[in-house]
């Protein structure tokens, strides 16, 4: 064989080869575009999950942080809606017997005639809305329980007026013995936060507590709209009448406990002389 049919055969074979070559590289062109894509988004998807993950650490160690500035575990979960039950819980201020949760008023309602020696205060207390607050109001008011009491506390500022009563110490730190549960709005019937705000509008009766679920004898009665979170359970209303008597009260008090922002004891004595549920 000539040189020249040597070269030619061998250009033949390497023209063969170059046109395999490509044809395969055209065939993986859309796997290697797939591969490509793939990737992108593993990149993306890592880089999200890494930026989630950092953020989570970095709270987790600010939080962690906090509770050893505070206390050596962090603060509990909300427990959330429970059963009315009234639970045993620190020294009665005054001596009396819880209601019996197993046979609650669950509709209607009762007034209860605070007579005060500014006036009287007439409240309605709703069974439907709140039943575990509202049979225990009326049940101490009928032991005589909130009888010969003073009201400890009133606050008078751009953001709350009221008047809170219902502990037989006169400090603040009383109660009845045992707690109960928060209902309405801390809770709605279905076991839900309430999300609505400015609920402690003029004319609510609400009770006062010490933190979740430690409801006990002490209630405050609202003057005018304040600012509050849903903590608070609201249990009855204030009758109109009563609402002149607060009116006065909270008068009284204006531009008082100013070093306080307007929150202490009423300048001159706010007391229950009686508590009586109407029939």
């Amino acid at each position: 064989m000539s040189d020249n049919s040597s070269r030619r055969d061998a250009a033949l074979k390497n023209l063969d080869k170059e046109l395999k070559s490509r044809s395969r590289r055209e065939k993986m062109r859309p796997l290697g575009v797939t591969l490509a894509t793939l990737v992108v988004l593993v990149g993306l998807v890592g880089g999200i999950w890494y930026a989630a993950t950092r953020g989570g650490d970095d709270e987790t160690d600010t939080l962690a942080d906090d509770a050893l500035n505070e206390e050596t575990t962090a603060p509990e979960e909300p427990q959330g809606p429970q059963e009315c039950a009234y639970t045993e819980s620190g020294e009665a201020a005054r001596e009396a017997s819880a209601p019996d949760a197993e046979n609650l008023r669950e509709d209607g309602t009762s007034d209860v005639t605070l007579a005060t020696n500014k006036g009287d205060i007439t409240v309605t207390v709703d069974y439907a809305q709140a039943p575990c607050a509202a049979n225990n109001f009326e049940n101490l008011a009928s032991q005589d329980y909130y009888n010969d009491t003073v009201c400890h506390r009133v606050v008078v500022n751009d953001g709350m007026k009221i008047l809170q009563c219902g502990d037989p110490s006169g400090d603040g730190a009383g109660g009845p013995g045992y707690t109960f549960p928060d209902e309405y709005p801390v809770w709605n019937e279905d076991g839900e936060k309430v999300e609505d705000e400015g609920l402690y509008t003029r004319g609510v009766l609400a009770m006062a507590n010490g933190g979740e679920n430690t409801n006990g004898s002490q209630f405050f009665l609202v003057d005018d709209e304040t600012q509050l979170p849903n903590d608070y359970t609201i249990f009855g209303t204030i009758s109109e009448d009563g609402l002149s008597t607060l009116d006065s009260i909270i008068e009284e008090n204006e531009g008082e406990n100013q070093d306080n922002n307007g929150d202490g004891a009423p300048v001159d004595e706010v007391r229950i002389e009686t508590a009586t549920v109407d029939a």
